[in-house]
């Protein structure tokens, strides 16, 4: 039981760190805040074990969390909160990941369609293979994420306390944090827990930056950069199922040759009620996305190993771009086989095993385009299956970036261009589509098709 209390709270420091983590002057103009992303490295007892990502982005707040401590389970955690543009500034949406070990669970959060003036939201609850829906109590607005920096601009005194709301997805609820300020200074403040026995200590610097997170001497959340929060060795692999499947009310015929699909959506989903897809469609974030961002490696994309550059070596670069970024479409497919329902987990396993699914070949892609000097990324979302009945599945592909400008492609189908029923996702809404499930599934209807006429073909 010690171990598994001591992997819960750390879990719980994650998402404190959401609250604290926020721009540094949100009175002037909190819509307008500081923009971009902060890396912490996690130790335990001096072991790097693993890291976590926050990301401010306008009015969306995203956290990542991914550790192993030796004596637990790897923990991995994924939380989205999304708040209007407007004031008041209500939560719109919010998603929210877990899995220790081999156990998983996931909330979805959305307001309530029933009564808009409810204090309550929707939520959709998935706790490995079993969903159900129920109420998340309470309300949260883009002011109350910044409580803890509104009230130490005042300059309290130490010895003050606050109780500031955090969304609390373990008990489906807005609740409350106290905070005790223990100390201030030319370095910055220092708080701690509201309870006598509390152990877990947050300094933040002048600005409100958290800056370094203890527990019980044994737990350290610091402060760092991308390569030095990133453990050496991957501390645990993402949930990525690919076996459901949406329905479609009639297959596809000759998919390959259809210049734009459009489909309507039935059931709870965060899509939009309409969808229109085109050849070669990319994704949302295609639109912001600077190509220098997608150039460096990380755990999953092993961009300066050996055998990556050996494989480099023996693809037949030309000096066009575009070119190279489709030739090399063909040369990922050729080198594995597909394996359904086998993910191979890392780039590298996948070429030792010589066979991975479609999350394999897509990181292989963009684990080359990029060791060539190519901006890619992989791509999650749902693509036409047409086996038996017809719907759509969870699929991986490419964005590649040549040519001043962003292409997808399909290195699993062996797609330069990829076809019209490749339907990107969001973080969100991927993560929202893997709790879909009855009493209320996600579906689709053909509403038209555009066929390619012969002169584009």
């Amino acid at each position: 039981m010690r171990r598994v209390a001591a992997v819960l709270f750390l879990v719980g420091i994650g998402a404190s760190y959401l609250l604290l983590f926020a721009p540094t002057d949100p009175i002037q103009n909190i819509v307008h805040q500081l923009h971009g992303e902060r890396w912490y490295r996690i130790e335990q007892n001096g072991e790097h074990i693993g890291f976590m990502h926050n990301t401010v982005n306008k009015q969306t707040l995203t956290t990542r969390i991914n550790y192993r401590a030796p004596d637990a389970p790897a923990v991995t955690i994924h939380q989205q909160l999304h708040f209007g543009s407007e004031a008041p500034f209500a939560l719109r949406r919010a998603a929210y990941s877990q899995r220790i070990g081999e156990q998983y669970s996931a909330v979805s959060v959305k307001p309530n369609g029933k009564n808009q003036a409810a204090n309550t939201y929707e939520a959709t609850i998935m706790r490995n293979s079993s969903v159900n829906r129920t109420e998340f109590s309470g309300q949260l607005k883009l002011p109350d994420m910044y409580a803890v920096e509104l009230w130490l601009q005042t300059e309290p005194e130490p010895g003050s306390t606050l109780s500031a709301p955090y969304p609390d997805f373990e008990k489906l609820q807005v609740s409350y944090r106290e905070h005790r300020l223990l100390d201030k200074g030319s370095f910055g403040y220092e708080l701690t827990g509201v309870n006598a026995d509390s152990t877990t200590q947050t300094r933040l610097d002048r600005a409100f930056l958290p800056t370094k997170l203890t527990m019980a001497g044994r737990y350290d959340v610091t402060l760092s950069d991308k390569e030095n929060a990133m453990p050496a060795t991957k501390t645990n692999q993402l949930w990525r199922p690919t076996t459901q499947k949406f329905s479609l009310d009639t297959a596809l015929t000759d998919r390959h040759k259809i210049e734009q699909l459009e489909l309507t959506v039935f059931g709870d989903s965060a899509l939009a009620d309409t969808l229109t897809i085109r050849v070669g469609g990319l994704s949302e974030a295609s639109v912001d996305a600077a190509p220098g961002n997608y150039m460096g490696e990380n755990i999953d994309y092993p961009v300066s190993h050996p055998k990556i550059r050996r494989l480099v070596s023996r693809f037949a670069r030309v000096q066009d771009d575009l070119t190279a970024a489709q030739e090399l479409v063909t040369f990922t497919h050729s080198q594995f086989s597909y394996a359904e329902h086998q993910y191979a987990g890392t780039v590298l396993t996948a070429l030792e095993l010589r066979r991975g699914e479609c999350t394999d070949f897509a990181d292989l892609y963009t684990t080359l385009a990029r060791s060539m000097g190519l901006p890619a990324r992989t791509i999650y979302g749902l693509a036409y299956d047409g086996s038996g009945s017809p719907g759509f599945r969870f699929h991986a592909w490419n964005e590649v970036y040549a040519d001043d400008r962003w292409h997808s492609v399909d290195p699993t189908w062996n797609q330069t261009i990829t076809d019209a029923t490749h339907i990107p996702l969001t973080d969100e809404q991927y993560a929202d589509l893997l709790r879909n499930r009855t009493p209320n599934p996600l579906a689709f209807k053909v509403h038209a098709t555009l066929y390619q006429t012969a002169a584009s073909q």
